[in-house]
């Protein structure tokens, strides 16, 4: 079976070198602090952001709701889950199917050093400055709990994901390759 390779970088923020900026949300969106209750509003709203995504590829769990819960479980059961760092955001418009459009969650990987899990703002919120604001957000948590530097794992092809952690202040520490196999009628592409 023919195989695709995909670039991704792991960029990395220092919080003692580098001035967190605030975290703000446009108005009508909302903050919603991590409760074990809202487990399966982080699945169900990871799933709907990562549909169709390079990384539901890469990452199967993250193409359908059943695998994003059994990843939500997953984090969240571990000792190193840091509840200040995961937030989900509200959207504003009661007209739409889930009452949130953005989630993210963070985990302590050594004694000073914090990761970042799966950033996602849903498609119909995408350029608001959600991303940005989610993540720095995060940052805040990992501070606050006594973290030095945290680091995040994205596909290179996502230029737009790779320019917003750039611009927060995250620096590219090291690049590896992830492999997928794709069926025969597929042309193997480097990415």
């Amino acid at each position: 079976m023919p195989e695709r390779y995909y670039k991704r970088y792991r960029m990395e923020f220092d919080l003692k070198q580098t001035p967190l900026p605030a975290a703000e949300l446009p108005d009508g969106f909302r903050w919603t602090a991590w409760e074990p209750k809202l487990l399966e509003s982080h699945a169900r709203i990871k799933a709907e952001c990562f549909a169709g995504e390079v990384d539901a590829q890469l990452f199967p769990c993250l193409s359908n709701v059943a695998g994003c819960r059994r990843l939500m479980s997953d984090i969240s059961s571990r000792s190193n889950f840091l509840p200040e760092t995961t937030w989900l955001i509200e959207h504003p418009n009661p007209s739409l199917t889930s009452k949130y459009c953005g989630t993210i969650q963070g985990m302590r990987r050594a004694f000073k050093l914090g990761a970042i899990q799966n950033v996602g703002i849903t498609p119909d919120c995408r350029g608001l400055g959600l991303g940005k604001a989610l993540v720095t957000k995060s940052l805040h948590g990992f501070a606050e709990c006594g973290i030095q530097r945290v680091y995040l794992d994205v596909t290179a092809a996502n230029c737009t994901a790779v320019a917003l952690y750039h611009s927060i202040g995250f620096r590219i520490k090291d690049r590896s390759y992830l492999t997928l196999h794709v069926p025969d009628n597929a042309t193997p592409v480097a990415t």
